[in-house]
């Protein structure tokens, strides 16, 4: 039976891959929000068996016509852009490979509004805190308030960045252009193997996650009890209710090189015991992750393989990387590096 009861608007935030900003503005600019794992045919949603891609699900079926969508990160480092759904998402979507990035196909209808200083004088310290949230899709419905407020400002005007917050955008772009961001993460990840051993890495991915996610609950659950259900790290989210909890199963291992199709067999089998067991908190499984600390991605091509057939997502010691410096900038403190530099 059809109604015309008109549907709740929803918000969300979603984010792009920054190293491609100026690509994703210009797509957006012409009506069409991309988002990454999109680089080979049978990666197109909805048939897709791919882990990565089907991660897009979310936004998939749950993005309608209306909806607003802020995209930290664009159109500069310090901007957020603001787009609208211009169609159901399950409708409107496209698989289109760009011709000369050979990747981002999963294209979504979106209507460019406008954006806004992430750190301007009319966005809320909860806006603020959400946009600091490393998901690739999140709902943020319980700030709808906050984004009217802001989009409402931005009437008649695309960009509600005044003299002061360009500034900001100028000395942020700079710094980031003249910082050696690789240099500084690989130096990093060597002192980080050298003096930690394979069992104290679960201390440092925990403290590694509560920094990037500090909504997330992270747990380290090894011990007596781990035989039974294979995982070192628990991270939980709340629900919309809080008496829903959502649970992430992660393995962490300090393998070398190419990875053998023994030790293959034993982590698979070790990290699917997750989804058999029954945990005590009585959330729902939704994601298993194994973090591999030393070895590279383009040696283990067959564990890739294995893991994806079995919907475990592989992290290597490239993303570490990334993942390590992530949770270095959120916890140091850049005004008294800067002050420190000025007095040399």
């Amino acid at each position: 039976m059809e109604t015309n009861e008109k549907r709740e608007k929803n918000y969300w935030g979603y984010r792009i891959d920054v190293k491609n900003q100026d690509f994703f503005f210009k797509e957006l600019e012409q009506g069409r929000l991309r988002q990454g794992w999109g680089y080979t045919e049978n990666q197109k949603l909805p048939d897709t068996k791919d882990s990565d891609a089907r991660k897009n699900f979310s936004m998939y079926n749950n993005v309608k016509k209306g909806d607003i969508l802020l995209i930290p990160r664009l159109p500069d480092w310090g901007s957020v852009a603001i787009a609208e759904a211009a169609e159901d998402w399950d409708k409107g979507y496209k698989f289109e490979i760009d011709d000369e990035k050979k990747d981002f196909g999963h294209i979504f209808p979106a209507n460019y509004i406008g954006c806004f200083n992430r750190h301007g004088k009319d966005v809320s310290g909860n806006i603020q805190s959400t946009l600091k949230a490393r998901n690739r899709f999140w709902n943020i419905s319980r700030l709808s308030k906050d984004v009217e407020k802001i989009m409402k400002n931005l009437e008649g005007n695309k960009e509600s960045t005044s003299v002061i917050e360009n500034i900001k955008n100028i000395v942020s772009e700079q710094v980031k252009s003249c910082f050696d961001l690789k240099g500084f993460y690989e130096k990093v990840i060597v002192e980080y193997n050298q003096k930690f051993t394979a069992s104290q890495w679960e201390d440092v991915l925990k403290n590694v996650l509560e920094k990037i996610y500090p909504g997330y609950e992270i747990e380290k659950t090894g011990g007596m009890k781990e035989e039974e259900h294979g995982t070192d790290l628990l991270a939980v989210i709340s629900g919309l209710s809080n008496l829903e909890k959502y649970n992430i199963a992660i393995q962490v291992k300090n393998y070398k090189g190419k990875i053998s199709d023994d030790n293959i067999n034993n982590i698979i089998e070790q990290i699917n015991k997750a989804k058999r067991y029954k945990w005590e908190n009585d959330g729902k499984l939704i994601d298993q992750i194994l973090v591999i600390t030393s070895a590279k991605e383009e040696e283990n091509p067959k564990l890739i393989e294995e893991c994806k057939n079995k919907e475990i997502r592989v992290i290597f010691s490239e993303e570490l990387k990334k993942l390590i410096f992530q949770s270095i900038i959120e916890s140091i403190d850049l005004k008294e590096i800067f002050e420190e530099m000025l007095r040399d």
